[in-house]
């Protein structure tokens, strides 16, 4: 399968806080586009990325970038992973951190995969920081489930971090800079 030049891409959110980090991440024309996607429900994060990417692709006719963000909360086995989503909506951030009372472990595992489509070719890049649940949501800044995740070695919560500081505990830092790699080899 040849792989096509990407001289820019539509990055497929309906979040600005995920379209502004990206921005400031990469070095390559991108535009935000909120589209409503079918997003299928599994617990495998490479599964639901390509079905996202290549649902966006079909809606835009142009290549696409789409993200989808996990956080697992060990001591619940694969949960809530990447149907965090729909957990933070139901049980907003306090009742996530209620799901671990009763836990001595409140470790967990934030990640996040974007995919990449052309039409042609579907890429994966993904990044992933350990770290655990606070016992209650703490800060300000951010976006979704920042106020309750801890990266390993931090007192904070990424809602409590400054720019600075959650770009450089970011698993999305990991990622996008394999995506940014990657750009760079197709420009």
């Amino acid at each position: 399968m040849r792989e096509e030049k990407v001289d820019a891409l539509t990055f497929v959110t309906s979040n600005p806080g995920k379209a502004k980090q990206l921005s400031q991440y990469l070095d390559f024309p991108v535009v935000q586009k909120a589209i409503d996607l079918i997003e299928i429900q599994s617990l495998d994060g490479a599964e639901i990325i390509e079905h996202k990417a290549r649902e966006a692709y079909r809606q835009l006719h142009s290549p696409v970038l789409v993200e989808d963000a996990s956080l697992q909360f060990l001591a619940l086995g694969k949960l809530p992973g990447p149907l965090i989503k729909w957990f933070l909506a139901e049980l907003g951030t306090d009742g996530l951190c209620k799901l671990l009372n009763g836990y001595e472990d409140r470790s967990a595992l934030a990640s996040v995969q974007f995919g990449l489509y052309d039409g042609q070719a579907f890429h994966i890049f993904s990044g992933e920081r350990a770290g655990s649940i606070a016992p209650t949501p703490r800060g300000s800044n951010g976006f979704g489930w920042d106020s309750i995740f801890i990266p390993a070695g931090h007192d904070k919560t990424w809602a409590e971090m400054s720019d600075t500081e959650i770009r450089k505990t970011a698993m999305r830092t990991i990622a996008l800079t394999k995506l940014d790699d990657y750009l760079k080899t197709r420009s």
